[in-house]
């Protein structure tokens, strides 16, 4: 990947290539020089997407992994995860394609071999994606019936101190039930191949 350089002031005025806006004379502003790729200036408050600066075939899941906010509402995580899983195995089929391409035309190719490689790394993960999805769903199932009970409990007007209670452990394990949900997210996110 391509090093991000900073410079305190512009001597020029130049566009920045994320936000399109100028960057005018005096003003700091960071640049990346990317392999096969002009060079690609920016505000410091600008974050170059990876999409600029890499050709890999990883972009895709690196930026679908970097969009998913795994404190967010459990049904987004596991649509975005599930997402994910279909990127990651698109990806990994073109990795089998291009290892199977260079077989046929480069028999002693390494490449073919290292392509081969990701593209099984990429097939487990997905693997490993899916199953947290699976798992996910089982948790929201059981977070919307916590959260029908909590509804019932609070629609009372004068609770007694044992629905008060109850209504204090039902919201205690809704809210694990989602730091269980994000926990699992991580996790997979973290498992994410080079």
């Amino acid at each position: 990947m391509a090093i991000t350089n900073h410079t305190k002031k512009s001597r020029k005025e130049y566009t920045c290539n994320v936000c399109q806006q100028p960057i005018h004379i005096g003003e700091p502003y960071k640049y990346v020089e990317p392999r096969f790729k002009g060079l690609i200036r920016a505000h410091e408050t600008c974050e170059i997407p990876i999409s600029m600066i890499s050709n890999s075939k990883m972009v895709a899941i690196w930026e679908a992994v970097k969009a998913i906010n795994t404190s967010g509402e459990p049904e987004d995580i596991s649509s975005d995860l599930t997402n994910l899983a279909d990127t990651a195995q698109e990806i990994g089929e073109e990795y089998q394609e291009s290892a199977n391409n260079q077989r046929e035309y480069f028999p002693n190719a390494e490449q073919a071999d290292e392509n081969e490689e990701k593209a099984n790394r990429l097939s487990e993960w997905v693997d490993s994606i899916l199953q947290a999805v699976s798992e996910i769903d089982e948790k929201i199932t059981e977070l919307d019936e916590l959260q029908e009970e909590l509804d019932e409990l609070e629609e009372i007007e004068n609770p007694t101190p044992e629905q008060e209670e109850q209504i204090r452990i039902s919201q205690e394990s809704i809210d694990d039930l989602k730091d269980d949900i994000q926990q699992v997210a991580d996790d997979i996110l973290a498992e994410q191949p080079e």
